[in-house]
């Protein structure tokens, strides 16, 4: 193994940070014509799309809502039959908002669960479909279950599809059962981001590339310009494909605290389907040789950090002939085919070799690395490599995976569940080495969890009081806040603050609307929280800036 330079940080999360404002400030936004319409299984399209009076179908709120406005919809079943909107797709979203502080929204209305079964749908049995295609950007969706999307033919059908679309974000999605793909990105300019999502029990059958062949969790691809999109807080299982696969990403994908579980079987886990991948996370690769001309010079390399790979019928984390390094940082895996498959591809030599920037990750049970050849990767202070280091059973808070693919918390991350955790005598406690994510003690510790850590960094909290929405969202260095209601309340009572890990003010900021986004690019790397109190809610959360 030769000294391969790491992978600059900055080569990727630029791309992340590219757009956001050189100082600190505030965009506020007057939505003097902004609306609010209702989707509920007892209205009707003619109706205005009020609370008493809502649309019956999502396809009627997204045709008539423009940049600014909401569309919420309300719990039930919304059992789509025959034809949809095209021969293609069940619903299609073609509108887009205008920004950041001005998006279309698409929620779940407060906690009530709207479900769109598309088990009726009438798709071509020729051409790729799904059941929600969004051309749109700037959309936020949040809350919506997407279900049973045929599969008629040799095409594999996704749940959701976005194909040239940009800057959307994905939350509380749950996305299951479906002929094909659950969450597919196509192409556009990224910007996207797909925050603590599930995509489970999707298989394809009848798909003409084989049984199971494509029917991963999310998937994204095709990109050839604009920014990263993110993965942060997703879980993928029982899908007969991969769990997270980014083949033909010309544009760095980045994975964050996500969990793949059980991949290449179908049937709730228990059949192995016949051609599915079975990997956890595929990150890359254009085939081997490469058979896809959009990748980029230099071809950039994909990050996975503190995610969990367990039993699936192939790799945990697989590198899949991306001809660069990709980043590997505090991962975990557990009990697969191969815990690390390493396997990329040289262009200079047109052969396949071990590639990958490896650093602080856990390999438990199963094979711990495979295709660890040549010299062009670079692994240390891995549970495998550091000598002297035997991992063992008791290293491990818990092996018990029950509630892992269970409800998640309050506030909408992965649930907490004690396996893979650390035990307090762990020998993968302060071994690893500073990767620039936050950590506790000497040294960042092994593995995905950290361990003495208050739990992980949300990158979006939620706070709901009666009819209002509060949260924070952020966005590499951007925070975006945003109370819905605020009309209803006075302008001096809303404000939001940021503080330092040491507790100083490093300022504060009025709402001048509803929204508002505060850039913190000028400000050093590190821990910082944040506080929205608009008079009747105080919501905090930590930010981590890199």
């Amino acid at each position: 193994m030769k000294n391969v330079q790491r992978p600059s940080a900055g080569d990727n999360r630029l791309s992340r940070l590219c757009g956001f404002l050189a100082t600190i400030c505030i965009l506020t936004i007057t939505y003097s014509g902004a609306a609010t319409y209702y989707v509920a299984t007892t209205g009707n399209d003619a109706n205005p799309g009020t609370i008493t009076q809502p649309f019956a179908t999502l396809q009627k709120g997204a045709d008539v809502a423009v940049a600014g406005d909401t569309v919420f919809i309300r719990g039930g079943t919304y059992a789509l039959k025959g034809a949809g909107a095209s021969s293609t797709s069940g619903i299609s979203i073609t509108k887009s908002g205008q920004s950041g502080t001005q998006r279309i929204y698409f929620w779940a209305y407060n906690n009530e669960k709207p479900v769109f079964d598309f088990s009726g749908l009438t798709l071509s049995t020729s051409t790729e479909g799904a059941g929600i295609t969004v051309t749109g950007s700037w959309l936020y969706f949040k809350g919506l279950e997407v279900c049973n999307v045929p599969e008629p033919g040799g095409p594999s059908n996704r749940g959701i599809y976005t194909d040239g679309a940009g800057n959307n974000i994905f939350e509380l999605m749950n996305i299951h059962n479906n002929g094909g793909p659950g969450f597919f990105i196509s192409h556009g300019t990224g910007g996207n981001l797909v925050l603590n999502c599930d995509s489970h029990d999707n298989y394809d059958p009848n798909s003409s590339q084989g049984n199971g062949q494509n029917a991963d969790g999310f998937g994204c691809h095709y990109q050839v310009s604009g920014t990263s999109t993110i993965f942060r807080g997703c879980r993928s299982w029982w899908n007969s494909d991969d769990g997270y696969d980014c083949i033909n990403a010309g544009v760095a994908v980045y994975f964050e605290n996500c969990w793949a579980m059980r991949m290449g079987y179908y049937n709730q886990g228990a059949t192995k389907a016949p051609d599915g991948n079975g990997n956890g996370f595929k990150a890359g690769g254009w085939g081997m040789p490469p058979s896809w001309t959009g990748y980029t010079t230099p071809i950039i390399h994909h990050v996975v950090e503190n995610c969990v790979s367990l039993l699936n019928s192939s790799a945990g984390f697989y590198e899949n002939h991306q001809p660069t390094s990709d980043t590997f940082y505090n991962n975990s895996a557990y009990n697969n085919g191969a815990d690390y498959n390493m396997l990329g591809y040289d262009l200079t030599t047109d052969e396949g070799v071990g590639m990958g920037y490896y650093r602080n990750n856990v390999a438990y049970l199963g094979e711990a690395t495979s295709n660890a050849t040549g010299d062009e990767f670079n692994a240390a202070y891995n549970s495998w490599d550091i000598t002297g280091l035997t991992v063992a059973a008791s290293d491990f808070a818990s092996l018990d995976t029950a509630g892992i693919m269970g409800p998640r918390n309050a506030d909408g991350s992965v649930p907490n569940v004690e396996f893979l955790r650390l035990s307090a005598t762990s020998k993968l406690i302060d071994a690893g080495t500073d990767v620039g994510l936050p950590y506790v003690g000497k040294a960042p510790d092994l593995g995905a969890f950290e361990y003495g850590a208050t739990g992980a960094m949300p990158s979006n909290a939620v706070a709901r009081s009666e009819s209002k929405e509060v949260f924070i969202h952020q966005t590499g260095a951007t925070l975006f806040i945003r109370i819905p209601d605020y009309q209803t309340r006075q302008r001096s009572a809303a404000a939001f603050s940021i503080f330092n890990a040491q507790g100083r003010q490093v300022g504060t900021w009025r709402f001048a609307s509803n929204e508002l986004s505060v850039s913190m690019q000028t400000l050093p790397r590190g821990i910082y929280v944040g506080r929205i109190n608009d008079g009747t809610t105080e919501l905090v959360q930590k930010v981590l800036l890199r």
